[in-house]
């Protein structure tokens, strides 16, 4: 079987998924995009983004409410805005994380990932 589906409110449809298969598609999307070649201080802090995802422990990684992930998202900021102004957009978005949000979240990004 390939596939499998739940009735989950959308809200909570990313950790769902993330605690049954390990990630989602749009992380997996993020996660499978080439370095960046044309700054080599945006290549450095995807590098680090991606390293911190694969040291972080498994329970944390698992937590987040968002798709993308924290991490995620703050790759795709720094690839489309550079590293200062992803990491501002990091930062509003890690202000987001509270009980009752959740769900896809892809604020002041274009959606370049398909």
């Amino acid at each position: 079987m390939d596939s499998f589906e739940f009735d989950v409110d959308e809200k909570l449809r990313p950790s769902v998924e993330r605690t049954m298969t390990g990630t989602t598609v749009l992380d997996s999307k993020i996660a499978a995009l080439p370095l960046p070649t044309n700054a080599p201080l945006k290549k450095i802090v995807v590098i680090i983004l991606r390293k911190y995802r694969i040291l972080v422990p498994f329970a944390l990684r698992n937590r987040c409410v968002f798709e993308p992930s924290c991490s995620h998202y703050s790759e795709l900021a720094v690839r489309q805005h550079g590293v200062l102004r992803g990491f501002l957009q990091t930062i509003n978005r890690l202000n987001k994380c509270k009980c009752g949000n959740g769900g896809v979240d892809l604020t002041n990004l274009d959606k370049e990932i398909g």
